[in-house]
């Protein structure tokens, strides 16, 4: 049984990691600060760290480049969390010395094999791997390479190379692909062959969706090219009896490549549905950690504090709005949020526009176009989900900007926020109905109070 350290500033995520890794046989012990988990380090003596990158007080990459500074921690694997995947941010965690990174919301499967691999305890390949001829171009330190792969996957690539890096090496490389594109691609070195036929194994650092696809697609379809026919065998060069037979091969063969074409479709269908399962499976998981918590306490402020955090941590908001709804003035006014100062957001009538007309109408409004842009006008966000009790309107969240840089929204983000939107419209009614019969508390017992003097 491996010891993981969970640092992390926002309880919810604790929880969840901690949920996650127990499930996987591991013992977890957590630390809410890069201080403290700089402190506890010899009395924990982790097999791994799971850190969170941007906290109060030391960041999750400056307690990362003291542990790689330090004789005694410079060979922990440390594992990164973000709540960002863009470039500048993998770059942040790269360039402190992690091992590897993963994105908020934290997928469980991703999550665990990372933390099994480093561990140590993945013996075998878990991906496909084939042979490969691509050209490829490296980038470390200023020192740019010219290699070929010798083999790929989705998670990594062998090249043959000379010039061999030290392991750990965090790279940059350009795979140049067989229809004439490029893909970008982060990387660290894994381990290193010497001799004329050696070179580098390197390891894919969380390539972007559209990554993973061609990635994908190039181990599925095998990087097969045609092979080129001799002038010896052609129909042509062929007696007639055999060019009939080879006539007919070439027929069969043409029905075989139509089948396999067809299989391999239907493969790729299966796969993206179970995709979707697990991604499903990997949002259900997530928002019963964060119900839960929503649902253990009673204070209004804490109820919005935490919405606060699972929109950021779970949904992927990096600008939002969180607006409730006022029944006498029959308006919505802003509560909390992301992005926006409280003063500069303008109230909004009840039917009135985009948001008035969400809140009003009790249907949730999504974007239809690339959300790849986000939006900055308050009256006009790529989101709207409304809030409500039985029918009964309470408030709306309204998102602006995601962290992830998706094209357009899907049925599994629906799902998600509808699902978010229930969880804090209960927590939110059983706040105001707590604080209500707080306030009837309180008048009872000073009108028992008067009494009795």
């Amino acid at each position: 049984m491996a010891t993981v350290l969970l640092v992390d500033d926002v309880e919810l995520f604790l929880e969840l990691e901690r949920s996650f890794l127990e499930d996987g046989g591991h013992a977890v012990v957590t630390a809410a600060s890069g201080e403290e988990a700089l402190n506890r380090l010899e009395e924990v003596d982790p097999a791994l760290v799971l850190l969170d990158l941007y906290m109060p007080g030391i960041d999750g990459d400056e307690v990362c480049r003291r542990l790689r500074a330090s004789e005694r921690w410079r060979h922990l694997p440390v594992i990164m969390v973000t709540a960002a995947g863009k470039d500048e941010e993998v770059r942040k965690c790269l360039a402190s010395g992690c091992d590897d990174y993963i994105t908020k919301p934290v997928n469980k499967k991703e999550l665990v094999e990372k933390v099994q691999r480093l561990l140590g305890k993945v013996k075998a390949r878990t991906t496909e791997r084939i042979p490969a001829a691509l050209r490829v171009q490296l980038k470390s330190d200023g020192r740019n390479l010219q290699a070929w792969a010798k083999n790929l996957s989705r998670n990594g690539i062998y090249i043959n190379s000379r010039t061999l890096l030290t392991p750990g090496t965090a790279v940059d490389l350009i795979l140049e692909l067989p229809d004439g594109g490029v893909l970008p691609m982060a990387g660290k070195v894994k381990r290193v062959e010497e001799g004329a036929e050696g070179g580098m194994g390197i390891y894919f650092i969380r390539p972007e969706p559209q990554g993973l696809k061609i990635l994908e697609d190039l181990v599925r379809q095998g990087l097969k090219s045609p092979v080129r026919q001799s002038r010896e065998n052609s129909p042509a060069a062929l007696p007639a009896s055999a060019a009939g037979q080879s006539a007919r091969l070439e027929e069969e063969n043409g029905r075989l490549h139509k089948r396999i074409a067809e299989l391999e479709e239907e493969n790729r269908e299966f796969a993206e549905r179970l995709v979707h399962t697990e991604e499903v499976n990997n949002n259900l998981t997530n928002l019963y950690i964060a119900s839960s918590r929503l649902h253990s306490v009673l204070n209004r402020r804490q109820v919005t504090a935490i919405i606060k955090e699972v929109v950021i941590n779970f949904v992927g908001a990096e600008k939002f709005a969180l607006l409730l709804f006022d029944k006498e003035a029959k308006r919505l006014h802003y509560e909390t949020g992301e992005g926006f100062e409280a003063e500069a957001f303008p109230p909004v009538n009840s039917g009135e526009g985009l948001l008035g007309a969400v809140v009003s109408g009790s249907k949730s409004y999504y974007q239809e176009e690339s959300v790849t842009q986000g939006s900055d006008d308050p009256l006009q966000p790529l989101a709207a989900i409304p809030l409500q009790i039985q029918g009964a309107p309470m408030g709306v969240l309204a998102v602006y900007r995601l962290f992830t840089q998706k094209e357009r929204f899907e049925p599994i983000d629906y799902q998600l926020f509808s699902m978010m939107a229930e969880h804090a419209a209960t927590a939110l009614f059983s706040s105001n109905l707590y604080e209500e019969s707080e306030r009837k508390r309180e008048t009872y017992r000073g009108f028992m109070d008067l009494l009795l003097k």
